[in-house]
């Protein structure tokens, strides 16, 4: 059973993984595997995560944690991690850019009702899958998956492989870590980072911070744009067929 996480954002989309599943499903064909429809499903916790802005009117932890992200976000843009990095201006742009775009998260990691009522949708998902699951958790869902994952041991075993593709995690490490630690993985059969540069969520620094990683595979999504790079991981063929390799290797 293949589990998709998505990221964060605003959706009322329960099947959203329906639109990433069947190219994968194809691409996974092309490699040997020949999967059912019913062999994929997704962890649907939209309607459980309060944006930011909203959160943040009455948070003033999250209101800091926002304003550093977007400190460090144009720290980034000024050492030239990115190609496009032109002067003060395309810095705050950039700084902008990652706070609209992932900034949901830190009501995941800093309010323990939405942590736990996330994790909670993420065992139940779990739990309604025939093992072993392979869990692919995209962007923010995969620091959901990891962090949910190290906090249930139980859970954690049921699932083959965890692939994180596209993980913001060089982002939020200092969140994460406020959860739970870095030093080991999950008790999970295989691990996989999947990063594409250039990919705003910057996941090729993953392996920098998660060191007992199975395998870490980086290619390049989109060699010009970091925030469309983020977006196009289920709507490419060689992302695709990156991500059907990585589940082929971890096949029970």
């Amino acid at each position: 059973m293949i589990l998709f996480v998505h990221g964060m954002g605003h959706s009322d989309d329960r099947n959203y993984w329906q639109a990433w599943s069947e190219p994968l499903r194809q691409a996974l064909a092309g490699q040997g595997i020949e999967l059912n429809e019913d062999q994929f499903a997704g962890v649907y916790y939209y309607d459980l995560v309060p944006g930011p802005r909203e959160e943040a009117l009455r948070d003033k932890t999250i209101q800091l944690k926002i304003d550093s992200l977007r400190e460090t976000a144009a720290k980034e843009t000024s050492l030239q991690r990115f190609s496009f990095a032109k002067g003060i201006e395309t810095a705050k742009k950039f700084a902008n850019i990652v706070v609209d775009s992932f900034g949901d998260i830190f009501t995941y990691l800093c309010l323990d009702q939405t942590h736990w009522a996330v994790n909670n949708r993420l065992y139940e998902s779990i739990d309604a899958c025939v093992p072993p699951v392979v869990l692919v958790g995209y962007s923010l869902g995969a620091i959901v998956s990891y962090c949910a994952l190290k906090q249930n041991e139980t859970a954690a075993k049921k699932v083959s492989h965890l692939i994180m593709v596209g993980s913001p995690l060089y982002w939020f490490k200092q969140g994460v870590l406020d959860r739970v630690d870095l030093d080991t993985r999950p008790a999970v059969g295989r691990m996989t980072n999947v990063a594409g540069v250039l990919d705003i969520a910057l996941p090729q620094m993953v392996p920098k911070i998660q060191k007992e990683l199975d395998e870490h595979i980086e290619f390049t999504i989109n060699p010009f744009d970091p925030v469309k790079g983020h977006k196009e991981y289920f709507y490419k063929d060689e992302a695709l067929t990156v991500i059907a390799g990585a589940i082929k290797k971890g096949w029970v």
